[in-house]
């Protein structure tokens, strides 16, 4: 190589060092160049330190903004992400409920309800009110995700139903309840009215899934497997439970149910009871006696057993009412008691054509019983809320607290309350729960049909 182009060989290769740049020859490179002067070298060695010194620049510059920009990005991801978690955390509070309606005393289809123009105004237009309540309460149940209805009673004027495939079925429940958001359980118990008729009947059609079996709507959706029972509802989570008790009232209070069958005797309205069917009524009581003492047995038993976090009682009749027939003694000797001693929630009751919120000895009450006709409403001592406005109600309970809307048949929202759960979980036991269970339904076996149809 010639001393010339070795020298320009080792500034470019000094020229590279200090720039920061490889000192190997590329493919390109050659020594075919003509050499630079010292000024030239100069000259393009400051246009390559400015160059280098600009890019350098404009690298950091470019560090820096994506340094920001992605401190910003994750300041928002983070915001985003704790804003989905927060709603997130609120839709899984919300969707963890059991929610239900509550509706007694409905039960008038289009032409079962029909009474004479001399019967007390509140009787008339059931048919009406019925429809109106219906069609507003699938909106509600609907609006709430309601899991299932519980039918309070009285759920067949006027005289219950005479078989397990009595027309009424479809005229008054099937047809009327028709709506998708009530296509659920109906959780049901039987009311006065009911035992005026077949109260068998209700149950064998519970049994045999009649609504499915023979009226062709399925899945079948009526429960009512004996005169008194249990169910245990878990929430979506399982991370609570309500377990409901269902009574059957007119057993129980043997009295009531006897002086309300006279009072509708001597009145000449619906069901136009006559002497014959009180004398009927009055057979048989004797073996509704035996029945009522094997029900409160199996009643305290569910209730000491009880080891849900909400315990719910429902039965027809009310204990405390400030409606048409006030108070239901023999309750408040038998029942209230053992509400209060095991740490009830809540009572749901009908019977009363009102719609009512009353509490005692730390016991919730509520009469959900204008389904159809309008009573009459005085405030008792007991008395929080009262309406003779026909509707139901809602109930969405949570793990700790119990919502409960008053709805009216204009679905207007006439009272609201939200309980507390205060009650304690028991100890488990189900050995008598099955025996006692086994008990009834042998009993129910060896009782005819006619047992409780008084026409």
């Amino acid at each position: 190589m010639e001393p010339e182009v070795r020298a320009a060989d080792e500034r470019l290769r000094s020229w590279l060092r200090r720039a920061g740049r490889s000192a190997t020859p590329s493919k390109s490179y050659g020594a075919t160049k003509a050499p630079l002067d010292d000024d030239e070298d100069a000259a393009h060695l400051i246009g390559m330190q400015q160059a280098e010194e600009e890019e350098t620049m404009a690298r950091r510059v470019a560090r820096r903004c994506r340094r920001f920009m992605c401190l910003l990005l994750s300041a928002v991801a983070i915001m985003l992400l704790i804003t989905m978690v927060v709603a997130g955390y609120v839709a899984i509070s919300d969707s963890d409920e059991i929610a239900f309606v509550t509706l007694g005393d409905w039960g008038c289809g289009p032409d079962n309800c029909r009474v004479p123009p001399s019967a007390p105004e509140g009787f008339h237009h059931g048919g009406s009110h019925t429809a109106k309540v219906a069609h507003m309460m699938a909106k509600a149940a609907e609006s709430i995700s309601s899991k299932f209805v519980l039918a309070l009673g009285d759920n067949f004027y006027w005289g219950g139903v005479n078989s397990a495939t009595d027309p009424l079925w479809k005229t008054v429940w099937l047809d009327r309840f028709s709506q998708e958001s009530l296509q659920t359980p109906w959780y049901a118990i039987l009311g006065n009215h009911d035992h005026y008729g077949n109260a068998e009947a209700q149950i064998d059609f519970s049994r045999k899934k009649l609504d499915c079996a023979h009226f062709k709507v399925c899945p079948s959706r009526w429960v009512l497997p004996r005169y008194w029972y249990s169910v245990v509802v878990p929430s979506d989570s399982k991370k609570f439970d309500v377990q409901f008790v269902f009574i059957d009232t007119v057993i129980l209070a043997e009295g009531a149910s006897m002086a309300l069958a006279e009072e509708k005797m001597k009145s000449g309205l619906p069901p136009h009871l006559k002497p014959e069917d009180i004398d009927k009524w009055k057979k048989w009581a004797g073996q509704r006696k035996a029945m009522a003492k094997l029900q409160l047995e199996w009643f305290e038993h569910a209730l000491n057993t009880s080891t849900a976090d909400w315990l719910i009682v429902a039965g027809h009749y009310p204990v405390f009412s400030g409606g048409e027939h006030g108070n239901t003694q023999e309750l408040q000797e038998q029942v209230l008691p053992l509400l209060q001693k095991y740490k009830v929630d809540a009572y749901l009751a009908g019977h009363d054509h009102t719609l009512q919120h009353l509490e005692d000895g730390g016991v919730n009450y509520f009469v959900s019983g204008s389904g159809a006709l309008n009573g009459e409403y005085h405030a008792i001592p007991q008395s929080l809320f009262g309406t003779t406005e026909n509707g139901f109600m809602t109930h969405r309970v949570r793990q700790d607290t119990m919502e409960v809307q008053m709805i009216n048949s204009k679905g207007k929202v006439v009272n609201k309350v939200v309980l507390r759960r205060k009650r304690n979980k028991g100890t488990q036991g189900s050995a008598l729960e099955n025996d006692l269970s086994a008990q009834v339904d042998s009993l129910g076996k060896r009782v005819e049909n006619k047992v409780f149809k008084i026409f």
